[in-house]
């Protein structure tokens, strides 16, 4: 499949979407190879799998947890376990969503929603995505400063290039098995905390019960943990790779005939691996913020610098906490920049209306460079200027969190609609564990609202 400009896009046959399998950009002089199959879209079949870990907890979600245990103790750890029934949920909707019609989530907004209505969803969805994209890439060029000492704003243009080369060149599935490792990193918040006094009594009861502070400061960041737990680029991402499931496997039960024959064997498998790959990310995330809390917690002055986030892991690695951070930070972005700006470049090749196929495959890619490009000319000037990075992580969360809500609000209202799913409407359960995610962040964001005039 080529075009014009002498490009083939194509992906390894003998790896599931399940694995986290991504499009790649091939020049005409290489030969596909027999296994190879022509791709219907790319970059956004980046959706949950073996790597979620450190795909959802990008540098963004570390420092955010981070932030929010060392503020405010163990008082939003609730977030990270009461939100695990609603994420699966809200990822079981776009899967279905997706499988039965055959298209992703903001091509469905785009169908059948009033024009004004799926503007705000991509706006939303390119300023937040556009946003967390120069956040991480600002972190790797930490990273660097962290590792090595590295001028953080060159580094940054430095690795968010070899994450362009690699999503140009190289199968996602292939480097994600190794940058993968990176991730084991997280794990070492683990080991703070058994290196460390816990009151396990006061940790299970804030897991849940719900503690919230009519204050600015705790909305504040009640909607960054919010916005950085949902992680809405994954429900879109996860969307598009089910359509590529569908549109590889012309045996699955998808389309028209999912109407009414029921669920796939595909969408049965996506089902099961949400609810291990959801767990595995939450439990991360509360480890962070748990981590955070027994370190920095009651200290004297707020922690909101980056230096503090290396004080977390010094009582697991010790003098090696600072390297052991900036591996983290690398890994975790590198593997979440490929669905993040994936995902934007679909909402806007969906806003376009253009049709699947081989050309929509190469404006997608030339919105995704661009994309790319001027969030790295963003991280690189933030980082010249010397903003610190864990600032510019959190507003990113809270940029996310504050502007979530249409989206789920959207996308559950999409699930119940006959037109999209026919008689494979989700599950009343599952509904009512999305509307309640709807309900919850849009009540936390209008009360922050309220307080910013009484």
């Amino acid at each position: 499949m080529t075009s014009r400009a002498g490009l083939v896009l194509h992906r390894k046959n003998n790896v599931t979407p399940s694995m986290e399998t991504g499009w790649v950009l091939r020049p005409r002089r290489h030969r596909l190879k027999h296994s190879d199959r022509p791709a219907h879209a790319w970059a956004a079949n980046m959706g949950p799998g073996l790597v979620t870990i450190g795909a959802d907890n990008d540098p963004s979600g570390i420092f955010t947890y981070t932030l929010a245990g060392a503020q405010f103790g163990f008082d939003l750890l609730w977030v990270c376990v009461l939100s695990y029934p609603s994420m699966v949920a809200l990822q079981l909707i776009a899967t279905r969503v997706a499988a039965v019609t055959g298209k992703g989530l903001t091509e469905n907004m785009r169908t059948y929603y009033a024009r004004w209505l799926f503007a705000l969803a991509v706006a939303r969805f390119l300023l937040a995505n556009t946003f967390n994209l120069v956040a991480d890439m600002l972190a790797m060029g930490e990273a660097a400063r962290l590792m090595f000492h590295g001028p953080v704003g060159l580094f940054a243009v430095v690795f968010a290039s070899a994450s362009m080369a690699l999503q140009w060149w190289v199968p996602y599935a292939r480097y994600a098995g190794i940058l993968k490792w990176l991730s084991l990193a997280l794990f070492c918040y683990a080991g703070t905390l058994l290196m460390t006094g816990v009151a396990w009594r006061s940790v299970a009861w804030h897991s849940v019960m719900p503690h919230v502070t009519w204050s600015e400061g705790f909305l504040a960041m009640l909607i960054a943990v919010l916005g950085t737990t949902v992680s809405p680029y994954l429900l879109f991402s996860q969307a598009e790779q089910e359509v590529e499931a569908g549109a590889q496997d012309s045996a699955s039960a998808h389309g028209e005939d999912a109407r009414s024959s029921g669920e796939s064997p595909q969408l049965r498998k996506m089902r099961r691996e949400t609810f291990i790959r959801t767990l595995l990310s939450n439990a991360v995330g509360a480890l962070i913020l748990c981590a955070a809390a027994v370190t920095l917690h009651g200290a004297q002055a707020p922690s909101t610098s980056t230096p503090d986030a290396v004080k977390v892991l010094l009582p697991a690695v010790h003098g090696y906490a600072a390297q052991v951070l900036g591996l983290a930070l690398l890994g975790t972005a590198l593997l979440a920049l490929p669905p993040l700006a994936g995902s934007a470049a679909h909402a806007a090749a969906s806003s376009f209306g253009w049709p699947r196929g081989d050309q929509r495959d190469h404006r997608i890619a030339r919105v995704l460079v661009a994309l790319m490009a001027t969030s790295a000319v963003a991280a690189w000037l933030l980082g010249t200027l010397g903003v610190d990075t864990m600032t510019v992580c959190y507003w990113s969360a809270l940029a996310n969190g504050m502007t979530v809500t249409p989206v789920l609000f959207l996308l559950v209202l999409l699930s119940s609609h006959r037109a999209a799913v026919g008689e494979l409407k989700s599950h009343l359960f599952v509904r009512a564990l999305s509307w309640l995610a709807v309900i919850v962040t849009g009540v936390v964001l209008t009360a922050h609202t309220l307080l910013q005039f009484f």
